[in-house]
């Protein structure tokens, strides 16, 4: 576990150990001048720095995707995982050290909750790589609530009277209300929420899709790695089935659900030195990993490799019978040492597209009409879609007016109509 945190996040400790510093220390000044008592005070401090630093320090994979919140993604089926034990473990010390501390438990308790809160919070919004889950705070509480019973249960055996009572529920309703006020009124403002119908109901798909992600990461990242995030989306751009997006602590990739089939993947743990391999063994590299992953991409698609930022990238395509480009696409980067570090996948059919009986001259005139003073650079096939419907287009690149070359503008021309394809907003 200890190996699998640093891994996740290599400045954990060192986080840890400047927080404990700082915190420590300022609890122990606040004891001295309070009469609280100062080991419980430390170990308060050094508690809140733990919970501090395993949460909010970031995490090798960095964020993925904007801020959101899921306040329903099956509550109790990951309360009873391993990170939602971790989660509720991690709330323990907090609160029986709050409690020892401040002898007030149920103050104690309504902090320990917005500051859960909070944390959730800052997780999505600082982009730390994790998410931000109600089942989080749920684990959280719950931990609150053991360690603040375990902190009375221990002040009424030594004969010690906690501070409750009116004034301590006083207390910890404006606490309540005043934290969990600021954290609703920041999230309504910049995190979107992910609302699952299943609520808090234990939902299996929810399981299954845990497995799924576990089995899946241990294949592409090897044994030992640790899923930090699940979360199912439906994207019609990337897939026609809901696509599954989970983060590790070795990286992060996406799937089909529910058939598990790859769609992208990135690895961001450090690559060990090596010396460079041989193009051939590059390339074995990259067909061994997408005969794995991508079988029923590669039989009928022609394979380039290309060097790219100091590795090289594998690409299939694959053409029609009348060189056509089609919309399938599968491109796999491997590192100089053999290793592949990321991977992307279309999974389009082929579509059916009528013949084309524009020339490529005739396209090229078309599309330097559309911009005065640029000429065609190059001209090539591809299948697009317009307007739903998919069409053999040829693809222009020109090189604008004052330039010595083409710098990525291109403007399509339908293969069938000459007519140039308006831009799809």
């Amino acid at each position: 576990m200890i190996e699998t945190s640093l891994s996740a996040a290599p400045a954990l400790f060192p986080a840890f150990a400047v927080l404990g510093l700082i915190l420590g220390f300022t609890a122990l000044r606040l004891a001295r001048r309070r009469q609280w008592p100062p080991v419980a005070a430390v170990l308060l401090g050094l508690s809140l720095a733990g919970e501090t630093a395993a949460t909010l320090t970031p995490t090798a994979s960095g964020s993925w995707g904007s801020a959101t919140c899921s306040i329903g993604s099956g509550v109790w089926v990951t309360a009873v995982t391993q990170q939602g034990l971790m989660n509720l473990a991690m709330y323990v010390p907090v609160a029986f050290f709050g409690v020892l501390t401040l002898r007030r438990p149920l103050t104690v308790l309504a902090g320990c909750g917005v500051l859960s809160a909070v944390t959730e919070t800052c997780q999505t919004l600082l982009g730390t790589g994790r998410s931000c889950d109600a089942a989080d705070l749920v684990d959280n509480v719950l931990g609150a609530l053991v360690g603040t019973v375990a902190a009375v249960l221990w002040l009424w055996l030594r004969r010690h009277r906690p501070l409750s009572g009116r004034r301590d529920a006083l207390h910890s309703l404006g606490t309540a209300g005043t934290g969990f006020a600021a954290v609703a009124v920041v999230v309504w403002l910049y995190v979107p929420l992910h609302n699952d119908p299943a609520g808090f109901v234990s939902d299996p798909s929810s399981h299954d899709q845990h497995e799924t992600a576990e089995r899946i990461a241990t294949q592409l990242f090897g044994p030992g790695t640790w899923v930090t995030s699940v979360g199912l989306a439906t994207d019609p751009k990337v897939s026609p089935q809901p696509v599954l997006a989970i983060v590790t602590d070795r990286g992060r990739f996406q799937t089909e659900w529910p058939s598990g089939r790859l769609l992208v993947s990135t690895s961001t743990a450090r690559q060990a030195e090596a010396e460079p391999v041989a193009q051939d063994r590059i390339l074995k590299a990259g067909a061994d990993f997408a005969a794995t992953w991508f079988a029923d991409l590669t039989p009928t698609a022609s394979p380039t490799l290309t060097p790219a930022d100091g590795a090289y990238l594998l690409s299939y395509r694959r053409h029609n019978s009348d060189n056509v480009l089609m919309p399938m696409r599968l491109d796999i980067t491997v590192a100089a040492s053999g290793q592949v570090t990321a991977s992307s996948a279309r999974r389009d059919a082929d579509p059916q597209l009528p013949h084309p009986t524009v020339t490529a001259e005739a396209a090229e005139q078309r599309a330097v009409a559309t911009l005065i003073g640029s000429r065609a650079d190059t001209a090539s096939l591809v299948a697009k879609q317009i307007d739903g419907k998919w069409r053999p287009c040829w693809a222009v690149e020109l090189v604008k007016p004052g330039e010595t070359r083409a710098s990525g503008t291109v403007e399509f021309v339908d293969a069938v109509t000459g007519q140039p394809v308006a831009r799809q907003g």
